[in-house]
This record gives structure tokens, C-alpha cells and sequence, in this order.
């Protein structure tokens, strides 16, 4: 059997839906399921306060959970606590937490970044009362060791609503969130490089959702308010943003700068004359690699929604690492004047070296190219769904969708390979879906919903989700 998430089931049958049009007709669950005490492995915290779970980090055969003031390692098996590290926050770091006007409640240590650096090596950051720390632990026959601590500003958020995000590369910590405590100056940051101080071209009002590595690059992926859009009105689009690992900012004032930050719009949308968009992302899968209409790809699945005071839409779309990679190879976006329209760069105007190439060093780089990127790092092209379209639709004032996790590549007597989706949503519940015709082709989507599992009370939103293995190897 597979363990997915906090609970499993194991399902025999499956319902094709039929898509009639562009649009997708609501595809029933074949199966309700409400998760029972004798079905499940809980895991509710041992504190009489709320833990405020976000963060799910797999290492071997545990779960490192970060919440409020503690780190939980609980066993992949059955949830049962291992151990566990306290940290709290200095008692005059609350009291000044509460004195700047915060809340008690949130004047507390939220762990929001947990790395594995090495094997026996843990990074782990927290908010700290509104004042980010880090520290390296050592792990040791059981207990955890604190090796080093340092400020977690750029790192780790002040607020612990914020959404941000961190990935560790080859010795370095990547990261995308706020850089001070009203939380109005966001990065992407790697010390000591950083995306353009206070610049809405860069990074504006940006809520980070994931972030991962791949070949020369580190992808962000987020929402935030699109500069482009900003001369019809106000609009929330979703991105992918890549920087060089290899990038070591430019001479001069471009010192501690990102030579390589670019960014651009991720197209999650129903085809039409005048396509219907989910513009807002919550979550991504991991990249995956597999078969898809005898095409073989790496790509990603990440779950979109309406606005908030829209119609209530959430979406899954996919989007493959080659088809991101061709877009930042494509045409620049720019204004040329205040009031003017948004169009391509001709290609005449582009620098060369190519502004967001990886180089040997970048800190050889022309002024020119330099420039150039710092006022051109979004590019004209969006990177489009993979299936064409969103694979699963929902259209509910009831719920929306949260998270999303995969087990790629599952195999059917058949022969065929299929990606299983677990979507979770903001009433506590989690779909179990399949693309059905992703092993044939890769211009229709059949949305099939196996399961529709409640693991949570109604009023319970899910907000992180990860796929586990029965034979102990990550999903």
C-alpha cells in the first residue's frame, strides 16, 4: 500500500469524466470517504496552544513538522513522536514584539524554514517574536545540538502569516520572502545577492509559494500584483522566477545584485476567444519526470484559483520544465513611456551577452547587459499549461483548493503510467485525481476523481501535503 499525507485508502475502481467544450463539467468523486479514528494516524501536537502547522520537511524516515516554538520529528509510519527541539523566543523579544503594536499570539517563534544541510546537519529558522534567527543544529544518536546561530533576516519572514519560501543548494540557502518587519520589502536572496530593493518591476507585493532547483537554475514560483496589467486596473498574475546558482552579482552597484532574476507569468486557464483565467497559484508539486503521449518531460503540477472576491474557481494545471526554459529564452517585455502599452523588446535592443544567461563570471558582465536586465527581467511570453488546459476544475463558493502532491508515474496492469494527484482544499478535505489520458496524449485531459477524503473538520483548511512512500522513498 501507498501512505499519502496523514491518512491512505486504497480505491478498485474509477469514473471518466466528460468534457463537453472548453469547459469541464464538475467530475463527481467515485467515492466519498470520511476518515475514521481506526483508519488513520493523527498527529495533533502535545501543547495546550494551537502548533500552527505549515511546514512538512521528509528526512529518511521522518517528518520534521515546524510549528509554534518547536520542531516535531514524528515517524513516517504511524505519526508517533520520535522527538522533538523547543525553541522559544528570549522573553524581552516578545515584550518588544508586543510593544511595536503586534499580537501576543503572534510574538512567538514560528518555524518556517527547516533544511537538511547534510547528513547529521539541520538548518532551521523561525520568526522569533517579529526578529528571524537561525540556527544549525547537529543530530545525533537522537538529540539535536545547536552548532551556530545567526540573524534570519532575508531568510525566514517576521510575520508568521506570510508566505514565503527556501530551498538549499549545494551548500547555499535560497529564499523568498520579506526582508523587514512591516513586510513591505520582499527578495529573493542568497546571501549576499538579492532581487532590487523596493522595486515593483522586480518583485511586487509578491505571496511565495515554492521554490526548487534544477540544472543551472533555482525556479521561484509566486503570486503578486502585475505591474503590467497596472494601466487597466489592479490584477494578481502568477510567475516563475529563475536565478543562476553560479550567479555572483555584477561589478559596482550591481555588486549584491542578481545578474540572472528573471521572471514570467504562468498561463493557467480555460481556452476560448476570451479564455477564463485562475490567476492566483497556492502550491506546486516537485519537478517529476515521466511519460506523457509518449513524450517524455519534467514537469510540474501547481494548483490555481480565482481572486478571493471572485467567482469561487480553483484549477490544477501542469507545465513542463522545457516549456519554462523556452519562455526566458524568448522576447522581453517592456514599457517604453509611462502611459504606453506593454509589448515585446525587438530583438535588435536585447544586449549581448543575453541578459539572464548563467556565466562564468558574472561580475565580468557589461554595464549594458546589466541595465538592461534590471529594468527587462520580465519576459512578453507566458509559459503555457502543458495539457493545453487545467486538468481538474472546480467551480464552488464552498471550497477552494490549497495544496497539491503527487506520486508520479504509478503503473497499471495495463502497463501504462499515470501521475496521481492528492489536491487538498480549504474544508478539510483531499481529492485523489488522474488524468486518464495523459499515457495517450497531450492535447485532451479526462479528469478522473477516485476519491474525495475528509481528514479534517469542515472548517480545517489544508495547508501542506506530502506524498509518502510505503517502501520509504519520497513521492
Amino acid at each position: 500500500s501507498r501512505g499519502w499525507g496523514l491518512a491512505a485508502g486504497l480505491v478498485a475502481v474509477m469514473a471518466v469524466a466528460a468534457v463537453h467544450a472548453a469547459w469541464q463539467d464538475v467530475v463527481r468523486p467515485k467515492m466519498f470517504v470520511q476518515i475514521g479514528a481506526e483508519d488513520v494516524f493523527r498527529f495533533a501536537g502535545n501543547t495546550t496552544s494551537i502548533d500552527y502547522f505549515r511546514l512538512i520537511v521528509r528526512d529518511g524516515n521522518s517528518l520534521l513538522v515546524g510549528g509554534r516554538n518547536l520542531v516535531y520529528n514524528l515517524s513516517t509510519t504511524d505519526l508517533t513522536e520520535n522527538q522533538r527541539l523547543i525553541w522559544y523566543s528570549p522573553e524581552d523579544a516578545v515584550k518588544m514584539c508586543v510593544v511595536k503594536g503586534k499580537d501576543e499570539d503572534n510574538c512567538q517563534n514560528y518555524i518556517r524554514i527547516l533544511a537538511v544541510m547534510s547528513p547529521g546537519k539541520l538548518l532551521v529558522c523561525g520568526t522569533n517574536s517579529f526578529k528571524p534567527i537561525c540556527r544549525e543544529y547537529s543530530v545525533q544518536t537522537g538529540s539535536y545540538t545547536l552548532e551556530k546561530e545567526k540573524p534570519g533576516q532575508a531568510m525566514c519572514p517576521y510575520d508568521p502569516h506570510h508566505n514565503s519560501t527556501a530551498v538549499f543548494v549545494d551548500g547555499d540557502l535560497y529564499t523568498g520572502t520579506v526582508a523587514d518587519f512591516s513586510g513591505m520589502d520582499p527578495i529573493i536572496y542568497r546571501e549576499p545577492l538579492q532581487t532590487e530593493q523596493y522595486d515593483s518591476m522586480s518583485l511586487n507585493a509578491p505571496n511565495f509559494v515554492n521554490s526548487l532547483t534544477q540544472g543551472d537554475f533555482v525556479y521561484f514560483f509566486f503570486r503578486e500584483t502585475a505591474v503590467e496589467y497596472i494601466n487597466c486596473g489592479k490584477a494578481v498574475f502568477s510567475r516563475v522566477a529563475r536565478v543562476c546558482k553560479y550567479d555572483r552579482g555584477g561589478p559596482h552597484r550591481f555588486r549584491n545584485r542578481w545578474t540572472s532574476f528573471l521572471k514570467s507569468r504562468l498561463n493557467c486557464s480555460v481556452q476560448g476567444d476570451f479564455p477564463f483565467y485562475f490567476n492566483e497559484i497556492q502550491s506546486t508539486t516537485e519537478l517529476i519526470e515521466g511519460t506523457y503521449g509518449s513524450v517524455s518531460r519534467q514537469l510540474l503540477y501547481a494548483v490555481f484559483t480565482t481572486a478571493a472576491n471572485s467567482i469561487g474557481g480553483s484549477a490544477v494545471c501542469a507545465f513542463s520544465l522545457q516549456d519554462i526554459s523556452d519562455t526566458f529564452e524568448g522576447n522581453f517585455k517592456e514599457q517604453s513611456e509611462l502611459n504606453s502599452n506593454w509589448l515585446p523588446v525587438q530583438s535588435m535592443k536585447v544586449p549581448d551577452p543575453r541578459p539572464g544567461q548563467c556565466v562564468n563570471d558574472s561580475r565580468t558582465l557589461p554595464d549594458l547587459t546589466l541595465n538592461f536586465i534590471k529594468t527587462h527581467s520580465l519576459m512578453d511570453e507566458s509559459v503555457p499549461s502543458f495539457f493545453k488546459q487545467p486538468i481538474v476544475i472546480r467551480t464552488s463558493y464552498n471550497y477552494r483548493f490549497t495544496q497539491i502532491a503527487v506520486d508520479p508515474q504509478i503503473k497499471t496492469p495495463g502497463g501504462k503510467s499515470y501521475d496521481v494527484l492528492f489536491i487538498g482544499t480549504d474544508n478539510g478535505y483531499v481529492l485523489k485525481t488522474v488524468n486518464a489520458d495523459s499515457a495517450d496524449t497531450i492535447e485532451r485531459v479526462s479528469p478522473v476523481v477516485i476519491e474525495e477524503i475528509q481528514v479534517f473538520p469542515s472548517n480545517v483548511s489544508v495547508r501542506s501535503l506530502k506524498v509518502v512512500r510505503g517502501d520509504n522513498q519520497e513521492g
